[in-house]
């Protein structure tokens, strides 16, 4: 006997069937009227109240059961903690974002970027979400312009380089006579004749027929056998193609870049992304909410309570973000309160000390926990610390007879580390994650 359905679409978060539907479905899953039982797939319930019997058809002795499963977008919570995926609205970045775009119009035009794109910040703040809404916009507008995406890991030599922003099978008509091509691991790959001059000419006329920006992510890594020509090339080649090279890393990518070219900091543009400023924290939180069907919004109290929490660190808020938005989808709340916040803060709290483990657990590897305690010490109520004021903290947490090189090499690896950074335009250090500093101090009192 067939099994007939009939349920409604959920007003807000179910999937529908129709009686057509759901008969013919019935009879596929009960083709010779067995006794038998129909899986049926809808949304999950928003709120919880007792789900509506669905009837079996009369003599069949085999009721439906029901699985509530994510069925659309609209139903897939919308912020994304880690990972470097794009938030679901990128608040407090429009500076860099018209910086970005400022540079992509010269390749629209068809010519090369004036400068270098660096995105320069402490991990957690958004640089790699930020690169991949470059990587959006330059692939939605017109004219055309390629986007290739990759991180020192994927380009370990020149060769490699070459393979990865001009694939022969696509631009092995236009290869300069010092060229050939090899065939490795399965794929066509660029063995380059002529080395840096073969790698300049293959680029320029690559991006001749085609415009191109490479976004090249955890640049801080990036190795000097190919991060010296790189930087060489970019700058030759943007002189007569249209070619854009955009770089994201921790505050160590300044030394390294320094490293590598000691005039490189005068062809880039540099952008500092850090944590948000007040406003924007709370439009990473409300416009994601307030888009939802229905609306979620906040109360004045508890907006401010989560921002306070997070800290204005991009990180938390999206782990925040998540959170709530969970609750309100499983209890039906269209308001997030005080009472909400209070509810899910002790979870939130937790995932906030598992990650402040991890990077004490990297700072204690390096190792770097004595001076980092210093340094938690000193910015205790304090915002900023001078050069000379951090300089003289990294020398007092160690050691009267430490060499200088040891001291200076403290003071870098915290820096890379994202643990102190001086933000583009600024001239005092900032703490990465102030609440990290917190912990560390916490965990120095405790022993």
């Amino acid at each position: 006997m067939k099994c007939v359905l009939r349920r409604k679409l959920q007003r807000r978060w179910g999937l529908g069937l129709n009686t057509e539907l759901a008969t013919g479905l019935a009879a596929l899953a009960n083709p010779v009227g067995r006794g038998a039982s129909l899986l049926v797939l809808s949304g999950p319930r928003r709120r919880e109240t007792p789900a509506p019997q669905v009837p079996a058809a009369a003599g069949s002795g085999a009721p439906c059961r029901e699985l509530y499963v994510m069925t659309d977008h609209a139903q897939l919570n919308p912020f994304v903690p880690g990972d470097g995926q794009l938030p679901p609205h990128l608040a407090g970045r429009d500076a860099e974002q018209k910086a970005l775009k400022g540079l992509l119009a010269y390749l629209r035009a068809g010519r090369g970027a004036p400068r270098v794109a660096v995105l320069t910040g402490p991990r957690g703040n958004g640089k790699t979400a930020l690169m991949r809404w470059f990587q959006r916009e330059i692939e939605a507008g017109k004219p055309a312009v390629d986007a290739i995406w990759a991180t020192p890991s994927s380009i370990r030599n020149l060769d490699a380089l070459a393979t990865e922003l001009a694939p022969p099978g696509r631009f092995k008509g236009m290869s300069p006579e010092t060229l050939s091509v090899s065939i490795g691991l399965g794929r066509a790959g660029w063995k380059l004749g002529g080395g840096y001059r073969s790698l300049v000419r293959l680029l320029a006329a690559r991006c001749r027929a085609q415009p191109l920006v490479l976004l090249l992510d955890e640049a801080h890594t990036l190795d000097q056998a190919v991060g010296q020509p790189l930087l060489n090339v970019s700058q030759e080649v943007r002189s007569e193609a249209p070619f854009l090279l955009a770089l994201a890393g921790t505050p160590g990518l300044a030394a390294r870049l320094n490293a590598l070219s000691a005039t490189f900091w005068d062809r880039c543009e540099l952008l500092g992304v850090g944590r948000l400023a007040s406003a924007a924290a709370g439009e990473a939180l409300t416009k994601p909410m307030a888009a939802q069907k229905p609306a979620i919004s906040f109360t004045d109290a508890a907006l401010a309570q989560v921002v306070e929490s997070s800290q204005h660190y991009p990180y938390f808020l999206q782990l925040w973000g998540a959170a709530l938005w969970n609750e309100a989808r499983d209890t039906g709340a269209e308001v997030v309160d005080s009472v909400l916040v209070d509810r899910i803060q002790p979870a939130v709290e937790r995932r906030k000390t598992d990650y402040y483990q991890n990077r004490c657990g990297e700072i204690n590897r390096r190792p770097l926990l004595s001076a980092a305690r210093a340094v938690a010490e000193a910015f205790a109520g304090k915002a900023t610390l001078t050069e000379n004021e951090f300089t003289r903290v990294i020398a007092d947490s160690q050691p009267a007879d430490t060499d200088p090189e040891r001291l200076d090499a403290l003071d870098d690896k915290l820096r890379a580390l994202g643990y102190v950074w001086i933000p583009p335009g600024s001239t005092v250090l900032e703490a990465g994650i102030p609440s990290l500093m917190d912990f560390v101090r916490e965990k120095a009192a405790a022993g």
